[in-house]
């Protein structure tokens, strides 16, 4: 049975080699598409899935009320908290805090290495899963201030083949460490990156501030007993206890679910990553179902061909359910002929899909879960090509298609115009949703952002350069090529650091309003080039203790701009005034608008400086001079540079790579349409050429055939127009509302589209149309009669 439905579909994938090349093209792309987003999912649900006690491990979120009744959630939580959860939760096993991933220099007998780690608890290694490798295996890691944790990686890179465990590394503030332990290499699939772990007793020490109950710098896991249900109640109101004047409100999060699941909105969980995992998936069975009913459409439009097969079989005994069998196991062998083209095509392309979205996923056909994955995907892809066209077929008289009455061979026409229908406004929409992503993306980075990005050059801090700061800041100032120079302590695009400290004289007790704060010098205003509306700007040591506000915070704070300039403001520099207001500029996320911002005076408590320069001599010897620079001052740390700009596009690099991926399915979704388009034509000139041959003698000319044949195959796409423009102008409508700063979208995209789609329809079906209606009328009525 087997052997000899093999026989049958390759002698007719054979015969109709045009079409089984299109069903081949058309299965195959889809397929491809189904594979790349498999790998792509498969990779996102991982992330922290590998924590062995990953279903008791939660982390501790913060909702802080604001003024204006919105809450705000975030993970940073008081150090102090971790204490009262051991003391008064008792459902809790074990906590650990731990800090934001951070970047230190180590140095080895001299040699400086510059590595990303964080600060954490004892306990860290023990409620999550970072096996150790080499050195103190209890639960009890680092055990004083004078040890260090590394990965295997770090180990090999600075001791190579010694073993690491006892041997001294320093970090750049000078406290030696010995190594006490080695762990596993953190694997790509978790959220928390690091080659290192250092006591957090040691960041509490540099951070004094960190003591008390309003702060916020640290991060906080805890790990619940076997069987125990989720303390909530018990846990809300721990801040609000021990601290009279704080509107934070902590809670529990599943730690595994934070990748997926990550956002939120007025204290609840509003999705996140997970939303890009059903919009792809979404996408990889709109690509499928656009390749299936391809398939579709051409087997019952050419179901006639196959009439007479049909009804010998039928007479000999042949069964319905024999010949739905024999149809659908024809479009699975199809469906696994074209998972080879799709393998080819996703081992080609991986590279490329790796590099969108930055990531290293492997097709690894080993794999027993990747595998069952494709080969269900392949199934299911042949079944769905095959049920319909199995039915129709099946269908059959014997009787009368034996008698050569092939009118059921129309069967479906209804069905197949739906379904052209139907696949074009899905392209419709695929294309103009794409098409505003990209306009968005290009939105983000076109924006003004309220300061000048441009040119600007980003330097980590390390101790060297806090130390040396006076002097290197002179001599820079002294090159043609530098313009200015700033310190500036955090990510100026999303300043991280949040605070309803701030108090000042009228500020009543309903006012929470949540303040970003940011640690800067004399020269960040000009570096950035950012406006002072009122006031002064700072001068140096003498402003440690008074502040500048942006206009957001002012119209926050109840005040007008020439109020402001003067009124008191006392926060953790202590008792000052506000000496200058800044005009607005982003501080947030594009999504969340400007926030109401607090600038401190530093020169050394935060992250980075920044340099501004010329834009009228050459780069690299302007970058030269810098490091040269920097070199003479700190010459013990490695010159690492970001243009700011950088630092701009991997704040929005999620939204480039949706914005990449939905071009890139895009163009494949269009070109299975057109495939699909095309293979209909070429059936449709194939079936009225005895007519348009009729239609020549009798003297229509070629435009009016030409004409003729496309009409039927425009007004489905013109229909699709209709539907797709109008559901495409929500979904964007949507997706657009999500961002506070936004493009908009005029109408001549819609039409533009409308057009390009109406001109692909007519490529795809012209070419037909025009050969059939060029051919000699005497070939097509000889041939038919």
């Amino acid at each position: 049975m087997i052997r000899s439905l093999l026989k049958i579909c390759l002698r007719n994938l054979v015969r109709h080699k045009v079409y089984t090349l299109i069903n081949l093209l058309g299965l195959g792309t889809g397929i491809a598409a189904g594979i790349f987003i498999l790998l792509w999912i498969s990779d996102e649900i991982s992330y922290d899935d590998f924590h062995s006690k990953g279903d008791r491990v939660y982390s501790v979120m913060v909702n802080n009320q604001q003024s204006d009744k919105e809450l705000e959630t975030y993970p940073a939580t008081p150090a102090l908290l971790k204490d009262e959860l051991l003391d008064k939760i008792p459902e809790v096993e074990a906590a650990a805090r731990y800090s934001f991933e951070t970047d230190l220099l180590l140095k080895q007998e001299g040699e400086p290495f510059q590595e990303k780690g964080i600060y954490a608890d004892p306990a860290f290694f023990s409620v999550l899963s970072f096996p150790i490798v080499k050195g103190n295996t209890s639960n009890n890691v680092l055990p004083d201030k004078n040890s260090i944790a590394i990965s295997q990686k770090l180990a090999d890179r600075i001791f190579q083949k010694e073993n690491p465990i006892g041997k001294t590394l320093t970090l750049q503030n000078g406290i030696d460490l010995a190594v006490s332990e080695v762990f596993e290499n953190v694997p790509d699939n978790s959220s928390l990156q690091f080659d290192f772990v250092l006591p957090f007793g040691l960041l509490l020490d540099e951070n004094p501030w960190m003591q008390n109950w309003q702060s916020g710098g640290s991060r906080t896991l805890v790990l619940l007993r076997e069987g125990s249900l989720l303390p909530s109640g018990k846990i809300n109101s721990l801040i609000s206890e021990n601290c009279r004047d704080c509107t934070n409100s902590p809670f529990l999060f599943l730690f595994k679910k934070q990748h997926l699941y990550g956002e939120f909105e007025q204290g609840k969980s509003a999705g996140g990553r997970i939303q890009q995992v059903y919009l792809f998936s979404f996408v990889a069975f709109l690509i499928l179902a656009m390749a299936c009913v391809n398939f579709m459409n051409l087997a019952t439009a050419r179901s006639a061909s196959r009439s007479k097969e049909v009804g010998v079989r039928k007479s000999i005994g042949a069964s319905k359910l024999n010949l739905m069998l024999q149809f659908i196991g024809e479009s699975v062998i199809l469906a696994w002929v074209a998972l080879l083209f799709a393998l080819l095509l996703v081992q080609l392309f991986l590279p490329l899909f790796n590099q969108i979205t930055d990531k290293s996923l492997v097709l690894d056909l080993g794999n027993p879960v990747l595998w069952g994955g494709i080969a269900l995907l392949t199934m299911l892809t042949g079944l769905m090509a095959g049920s319909y066209p199995a039915w129709v077929l099946a269908q059959f008289n014997p009787s009368k298609v034996l008698k050569g009455d092939n009118r059921s061979g129309l069967t479906g026409v209804g069905l197949r115009k739906t379904l052209v229908v139907a696949q074009f406004a899905a392209s419709v929409i695929l294309v103009l949703g794409s098409m505003v992503v990209y306009q968005q993306i290009q939105y983000i980075s076109n924006r003004n952002l309220g300061f000048d990005r441009d040119n600007v050059i980003v330097i980590n801090q390390n101790e060297g350069l806090a130390k040396a700061y006076s002097g290197i800041k002179n001599e820079l100032q002294q090159l043609s090529g530098v313009e200015q120079v700033a310190f500036g302590g955090n990510n100026v695009f999303t300043v991280p650091i949040m605070s309803t400290d701030p108090k000042w004289a009228g500020k009543s007790d309903q006012n929470q309003v949540n303040f970003k704060v940011f640690r800067c010098d004399e020269g960040f205003l000009a570096t950035l080039d950012i406006p002072l509306i009122a006031g002064r700007n700072f001068i140096g040591e003498r402003d440690s203790s008074n502040y500048l506000i942006n206009r957001k915070a002012v119209e926050d704070m109840g005040l007008t701009v020439e109020e402001a300039v003067g009124t008191k403001l006392d926060m953790w520099h202590g008792p000052g005034e506000i000496i200058g207001v800044t005009e607005d500029f982003h501080n947030d996320n594009l999504k969340y608008g400007i926030q109401p911002q607090i600038m401190m005076y530093s020169e050394n408590l935060g992250n980075h400086y920044l340099v501004r320069l010329s834009s009228q001599q050459p780069l690299d010897q302007v970058l030269a001079q810098v490091e040269d620079v920097f070199e003479a001052y700190n010459p013990e740390y490695p010159f690492e540079f970001t243009f700011l700009n950088e630092i701009f596009e991997r704040e929005y690099r999620m939204e480039q790579v949706i914005g990449k991926l939905s071009m890139g399915f895009t163009a494949l979704a269009i070109l299975i349409s057109c495939l699909g388009l095309f293979g209909l034509s070429l059936f449709t000139a194939e079936q009225r050429a005895k007519e348009i041959g009729v239609r020549k003698v009798l003297g229509a000319s070629v435009t009016n055939l030409v004409l003729m044949l496309y009409r039927d195959f425009g007004l489905l796409v013109g229909i699709s127009l209709l539907i797709g423009i109008p559901v495409a102008w929500i979904l964007i409508t949507e997706f657009l509302a999500e961002y506070t700063f936004h493009t908009s979208v005029h109408w001549s995209l819609y039409f533009g589209v409308g057009f390009f789609i109406l001109l692909l329809t007519l490529v795809s079906v012209g070419f037909q149309s025009l050969r059939v209606a060029l051919s000699n009328p005497v070939n097509s009525l000889h041939t038919d009669g």
